[in-house]
């Protein structure tokens, strides 16, 4: 008796410890399909809140009775139980789950931002930048960069040819705009009337053409660290082609829903390459744009005191609801021509490299309308005698230049990278104000005026 109680007990013990080895059973695997691996299939053991997902390489892990049953689903797959027959479960999903929609957030291109650094850049080549339909840099990346705003200022002398570009809602001249990692000068120009950047100056956006540009970098966060105060706002690089395999000739037009506002382009860019790797590259391109009218018709003068139903000049409002004004883009043609080029050192160890260009626009924008209220015609200067005078709108012909030029050499020096160069860029602007008069002149008044110019120079070394 004694014998059997002993055999009986041990049997229960070996009983007992069976049955937790069985709990405690860790059971993985990989979850694939046809394609390969399936990261993110929910796996659960059926009945049970114990769960988990596979990872990256479809690879799971999870704890489960011997007895127990796993569920394997994931969207657009098959739901599928499988009982636990060991600790090594692989799955294969079969598709065929039908969807009411789908909704698509990602795909597999290449991401414009460059995640992988310390901070994200935006890295925008030049077949996305025209697939915007714009004409000019400044503009193509206000469709592009989310952070980035330059809009047509109307109304606003001078600063209407250039459409101040602000970063991140900062001022124009908090951005710091590189060529080929160097720094482009500004403008001329200070931003002196109720437009973005007031009291600021920027870089002139629309004096580098688009067919010589292979990319664009943009850096916001942490550029004031690398690049100094004047990128609080943050860095555009435009780094230019160099080696080509084909000549391209671009041409482009097109004009707004209201049939104004014509706009032609046409540009060409070439290189040529040699055998050590040197290479040549050039742009040259031409664009010119008809000017826009939206003015409105607020039908009243707030700005003189000027109200309709005016007993003097009511009827003029009545037939002149716009005010008289010209309000949009301005007229413009523009002429560029870029190059870069470089030579590599006969050892391998360095490159001489230049590039630079120079770009002549011309422009006619206008100033705030002159009603017949305000400015009298009193020697019919502006209007034929015994014709009726209905004011005048003053318009700006501007005539600007710019041009820039860098050198340079960079070489390996004791595992350093040296690079040596020197940058000169200059900005004229000449501007005339026509269609207008002095009355201070009286009959002597001359209807078109040489305003005067601004020039700015500067020079780099690094």
């Amino acid at each position: 008796m004694t014998k059997f109680l002993n055999h009986f007990g041990m049997m229960f013990l070996l009983f007992i410890g069976t049955s937790g080895t069985l709990i405690a059973q860790e059971v993985s695997g990989v979850v694939s399909d046809e394609s390969g691996a399936l990261p993110g299939v929910s796996v659960i053991v059926k009945g049970t809140t114990t769960g988990t997902t596979t990872d990256f390489d479809g690879k799971y892990s999870i704890s489960a009775d011997s007895n127990a049953v796993l569920v394997f689903s994931y969207v657009g797959y098959e739901t599928q139980e499988k009982a636990v027959s060991g600790n090594k479960m692989n799955v294969t999903m079969q598709s065929g789950v039908a969807l009411d929609a789908i909704v698509l957030t990602g795909n597999r291109a290449k991401p414009r931002t460059i995640l992988d650094s310390p901070v994200p850049i935006d890295n925008i080549g030049l077949d996305e930048m025209r697939k915007t339909g714009q004409p000019t840099i400044d503009k193509m990346l206000t469709y592009k960069v989310p952070s980035f705003n330059s809009s047509t200022q109307a109304v606003s002398d001078a600063t209407a040819h250039f459409d101040p570009a602000d970063l991140r809602g900062l001022g124009p001249s908090r951005t710091l705009v590189l060529v080929n990692g160097k720094r482009k000068n500004q403008s001329a120009l200070v931003y002196i009337n109720d437009t973005p950047g007031k009291g600021e100056v920027g870089v002139d956006l629309k004096s580098i053409p688009a067919a010589a540009i292979e990319r664009i970098e943009v850096l916001r966060d942490g550029a004031s660290a690398q690049y100094g105060s004047d990128a609080i706002a943050g860095v555009i690089n435009m780094v230019l082609k160099k080696n080509v395999e084909y000549t391209t000739v671009n041409v482009k037009s097109g004009m707004t829903t209201e049939g104004d506002g014509f706009n032609f382009g046409v540009d060409l860019n070439t290189g040529l390459s040699g055998d050590n790797g040197a290479y040549l590259n050039f742009t040259a391109g031409y664009y010119e744009q008809e000017k826009t009218n939206r003015p409105g018709a607020p039908g009243t003068d707030a700005l003189i005191g000027v109200y309709a139903g005016d007993q003097t000049w009511g009827d003029w409002l009545a037939n002149n609801p716009e005010l008289g004004m010209n309000v949009g883009q301005p007229e413009l043609k523009k002429l560029d021509l870029f190059f870069n080029a470089g030579v590599p050192f006969k050892n391998d160890s360095g490159e001489f490299y230049t590039f630079g260009g120079v770009t002549s626009r011309q422009g006619t924008s206008f100033a705030l309308y002159r009603a017949p209220y305000w400015v009298g015609d009193p020697y019919n200067l502006l209007h034929e005698a015994g014709s009726d005078y209905n004011g005048f709108q003053p318009t700006f012909e501007t005539d600007v230049v710019d041009n820039n030029l860098t050198a340079g050499v960079k070489w390996k020096l004791f595992n350093f990278d040296v690079d040596f160069s020197g940058t000169y860029g200059r900005n004229r602007i000449d501007y005339d104000v026509n269609n207008t008069l002095n009355i201070d002149l009286g009959a002597n008044s001359p209807i078109e005026f040489a305003v005067g110019g601004i020039r700015l120079a500067t020079r780099w070394r690094i």
